[in-house]
């Protein structure tokens, strides 16, 4: 049977919707297939010692109240999810929330005093002696293009890290500790895989660089960071409060 002129008109109109309706399914499907999977953070178990194997004292050691996890008192404890240099869940963060607390030593013995390589400011902590604190620390490894995730087994380097102590004496004063970050002449920390899977790295160390002797022996380091007071919640006027050399090995595992 022959198609009227009406009706053939009529049929191209049909097939021309029945295809754009089929360009507009298929590039709505293509849309939903090329999204991105978002970036989150991947948890991590933190687990800070509190003595060497000598039996020194670190002088910042756990709470003793076992690991710390992610969990609902506002602990986190992380690989990061977006980290410098477009790198992700390269750096570490353990941020504590009352009424978990890492215990750190600040005395004499550890200060940068006057005559001393690098002295630049009297020590001036907010405590002497040791004291625990709801620290919030964070390694800044893809700062300097590394990172933590990717690692192999048996891979080192080192990352600028920066502790934050608890808020001292009223809400606006706080004091940070700085490990190679934004602070000249103090150190970086390092940071080994111990052991590394199909999804990157999934255990590391996190210590002090060591110390190489001429002969080739190795003796654990200390980390030289340097101490300051941040007045009035503000970052410009800050204090140098001084130099403090910091040991302590921490171990973190994924998850």
């Amino acid at each position: 049977m022959q198609l009227s002129k009406e009706e053939k008109t009529m049929s191209k109109l049909l097939k021309a919707i029945g295809l754009i309706s089929l360009m507009i399914m298929f590039s709505s499907v293509t849309a939903i297939a090329a999204k991105p999977v978002p970036v989150v953070d991947i948890p991590i178990t933190n687990n800070l010692a509190d003595y060497d194997a000598n039996s020194a004292q670190y002088l910042i050691q756990s709470d003793g109240l076992g690991a710390y996890h992610s969990d609902a008192n506002g602990d986190i404890s992380v690989l990061i999810a977006n980290g410098w240099n477009g790198l992700d869940n390269g750096d570490w963060r353990l941020f504590l929330a009352t009424p978990r607390t890492a215990a750190i030593t600040f005395s004499a013995a550890n200060a940068v005093q006057p005559g001393d390589p690098g002295y630049l400011a009297p020590a001036n902590p907010p405590w002497w002696g040791t004291q625990n604190n709801s620290m919030r620390a964070q390694a800044n490894c893809t700062y300097d293009n590394h990172d933590m995730l990717t690692m192999h087994a048996g891979d080192k380097f080192t990352c600028p890290v920066l502790i934050r102590l608890g808020y001292i004496g009223s809400a606006t004063d706080y004091y940070q500790l700085h490990m190679g970050w934004q602070a000249p002449g103090t150190e970086e920390v390092q940071v080994s895989c111990n052991f590394a899977d199909s999804g990157g790295c999934n255990d590391w160390y996190i210590d002090p660089i060591p110390v190489i002797h001429g002969d080739g022996s190795v003796s654990p380091g200390k980390t030289r960071a340097r101490l300051l007071h941040y007045g009035q919640g503000k970052k410009v006027g800050t204090t140098n409060e001084g130099d403090f050399y910091l040991t302590y090995h921490i171990h973190a595992t994924r998850p």
